[in-house]
């Protein structure tokens, strides 16, 4: 870079549209106020450029660093896009102050403002369109992409800028490429050993260093004075040409401590020192960069420091990123630790190359009773975990092809006491090794509860059916009264046939005939009644719907006599089947007859029963209980169905809702509607079966 008559860089203002920043990151910016960003780019501007002036090598206008671009970079970098045309505002006062000197005309002045504009411009534009607006040298892709743009790209596209205004305006001597290396040396090394540094030291968080603890300011500061007493001994002094090429390795150890201990705060701080030691050194004729030419001399003290530079930071940006994965896989563990052992249900984690188990936490303990450091490294089948070993290979094999979910297995403790449990299980890596993550609920209260249930609600049904047969026992008496009287009838007859001298024994084996028809007409009322008296398990079969309704017919014909219910019935002309408990459902229609026999007892009643049978369209079949009373009241209709809800006077308001819990066991509907002239419609609907009864 020369200086006075020689090319500065500073980027050109622009519209600050063209950064393409989220306005998320704005809230990020160290100098987000457009005021302070401006005078700190000002005086940073004007400093950098004195700095630039004394590190120029005389006799030639040749300065091995210019601050003043990379200032400007970094400012950019670090604020939002539509603050820069007041940073360059404010800078262009500073710089025609810096500048103007030595006979220099004002149009190569501010030729060079316009050049150093344009680097800067150039990129921070590329850099917040490739790497994002927030600046972060903790991360290898920004800062090869930070390298490539804004310490090679921008210094080469201004170079050309620059250099075409100095040959245009006649200012300096130099050919045209030599005008654009010199230049570009100059501002890359100046982008790569002051942008990170001012970045990183500007998005510190200042409060924090009063929390660093003491160690750690005390190697802070050792590194610093080691690697300042270490630059002095290597470059500034006059050393013999044949020890001072060796000691440039020196502060490597160094710098590698401040990459890995520090990270690119510490790094670009420690290559700023190196590169202000050695510059000033080879400025004062003073260690290894001290050649015949000024020229020779500048352009191998940066190539040097270009070379420890680069590798430096990169390896500093890939240590943090190491770091920080670290870090974030340690907080990872440790919540997934933390979650683990707080888990209210049992985990275990086994290894799936041997099925071995790694890790239990300490409801998995408590429920099961063996020790966790008796249980790791032992298998579930050493540990006699399963009931049947069948289900633990089932379990694996289902884990095998994915997650598993809800998987019911019994499982015995280390007393051999058997809970019911539900297995959830999902594959995960743990510190590289497959593994089977497995959380068990132990459902063994909810299933004992269910059951529970279930035999209270099979008593109920049961006392229900009873109570109901109650009712109809005089009816019942009536019907099991007319085999019975025809039984005597003909065995009265037959003794009188008998009596007589001679036998006519056709009329004998007629009598006998009736006796036996009517003896099994009251044992089928008996089985009948039987069968609903008993209290059994619900047990599911195929069963024909339209047999169904005759069979409850037949127990209710005495009832439906007695009452003078006319019956009238329209059942499918061909059989239809549906999966259900024989007696529940006889219990749900009984139930239903009987109601609809009640309410036709009111005054003015059509005294008609209708019972109809029908597939629906949906793939259900339905049953039709219509009666002829008077309908039921529109505030009764929503509450029909309830427990303990009756419009009889001396009933217990069960028998509704008792029916409606059997036919959804059954994955059915029990429903009620008034018709539009009389009575109401109770209609049944049941899953239909495309099975045929044996």
């Amino acid at each position: 870079m020369y200086n006075g008559g020689q090319e500065s860089a500073i980027p050109l203002p622009q519209d600050a549209a063209a950064e393409r920043v989220h306005p998320q990151h704005h809230a990020h910016d160290r100098l987000s106020h457009p005021g302070i960003a401006a005078a700190v780019a000002a005086l940073a501007y004007f400093i950098g450029a004195k700095i630039g002036f004394a590190l120029t090598f005389q006799p030639h206008p040749i300065s091995a660093l210019w601050p003043p671009n990379a200032v400007l970079l970094a400012v950019l970098l670090l604020t939002p896009g539509r603050s820069w045309w007041l940073i360059f505002a404010a800078v262009l006062p500073v710089h025609l102050a810096a500048e103007v000197q030595g006979g220099v005309p004002l149009p190569m002045v501010l030729a060079w403002f316009v050049s150093n504009c344009s680097e800067a411009l150039i990129g921070a534009t590329l850099i917040r369109r490739l790497a994002g607006g927030q600046p972060r040298f903790d991360s290898f892709q920004y800062v090869s992409i930070f390298m490539l743009c804004g310490a090679l790209m921008a210094p080469l596209l201004s170079s050309f800028i620059d250099v075409a205004l100095v040959k245009f305006i006649g200012w300096g001597t130099n050919n045209f490429w030599e005008l654009v290396t010199l230049r570009l040396h100059s501002n890359a090394l100046a982008a790569l050993i002051i942008v990170p540094a001012a970045v990183s030291w500007a998005a510190s968080d200042w409060k924090g260093f009063r929390s660093v603890a003491l160690g750690r300011r005390i190697e802070a500061g050792a590194l610093f004075v080691g690697l300042f007493t270490l630059g002095l001994f290597i470059f500034i002094q006059k050393a013999s040409s044949a020890t001072i090429p060796a000691l440039l390795y020196a502060p490597l150890p160094i710098l590698l401590w401040a990459t890995v201990r520090f990270g690119p705060r510490g790094i670009s701080t420690c290559l700023l020192l190196v590169t202000g030691l050695a510059i000033w050194g080879a400025l004062h004729g003073q260690g290894p960069f001290t050649f015949a030419s000024a020229e020779e001399s500048t352009r191998s003290l940066q190539l040097f420091l270009i070379v420890v530079a680069v590798p430096l930071l990169l390896f500093a940006a890939v240590m943090e990123e190491r770091k920080k994965a670290r870090e974030a896989l340690q907080v990872s563990e440790e919540r997934s630790l933390k979650v683990f052992r707080a888990s209210p249900d049992p985990i275990v984690i086994v290894r799936k190359s041997d099925l071995s188990i790694i890790d239990v936490n300490e409801k998995w303990e408590a429920l099961f009773g063996h020790r966790r450091a008796d249980a790791i490294g032992r298998t579930t089948v050493e540990l006699g975990l399963y009931a049947n070993p069948e289900d633990r290979n089932t379990y694996l094999e289902l884990s095998a092809r994915g997650l598993v979910r809800d998987f019911a297995v019994d499982m015995r403790d280390r007393n051999g006491q058997v809970h019911h449990m539900v297995l959830s299980g999902d594959s995960v890596e743990v510190a590289g090794t497959d593994c089977l993550i497995t959380i068990a609920r132990d459902v063994t209260a909810q299933k004992l509860s269910e059951r529970e249930a279930q035999q209270q609600r099979l008593e109920l049904v049961h006392l229900s059916r009873v109570a109901m047969l109650g009712e109809l026992s005089g009816a019942l008496a009536h019907e099991l009264n007319q085999p019975l009287t025809a039984i005597l009838s003909n065995a009265q007859a037959a003794q009188r046939l008998l009596a007589r001298d001679r036998i006519e024994i056709q009329d004998l084996r007629e009598i006998l005939q009736d006796i036996v028809s009517e003896d099994r007409r009251a044992g089928e009322v008996i089985r009948r009644l039987r069968a609903l008296f008993k209290k059994s398990a619900t047990q599911f079969q195929l069963l024909n719907v339209n047999d169904l309704v005759a069979e409850v017919l037949t127990l209710a014909h005495g009832n439906l006599t007695t009452r003078e219910i006319y019956v009238v019935t329209e059942l499918c002309p061909h059989p239809i089947a549906s999966r259900g408990d024989r007696v529940q459902l006889q219990q749900v229609l009984l139930n239903l007859v009987v109601n609809a026999c009640e309410a036709m007892d009111a005054p003015g009643s059509a005294r008609v029963l209708t019972i109809k049978t029908a597939p629906t369209d949906d793939g259900l079949v339905q049953i039709l209980v219509i009666d002829g009373g008077p309908g039921i009241p529109a505030e009764s209709m929503q509450k029909l169905f309830d427990p303990f809800f009756t419009t009889k006077p001396q009933g217990l308001g069960l028998g509704l809702s008792i029916s409606r819990s059997i036919i959804e066991a059954h994955d059915g509907k029990l429903l009620v509607r008034n018709n539009s002239g009389y009575g109401a419609t109770f209609r049944i609907l049941l899953p239909a079966s495309v099975e045929t009864e044996p």
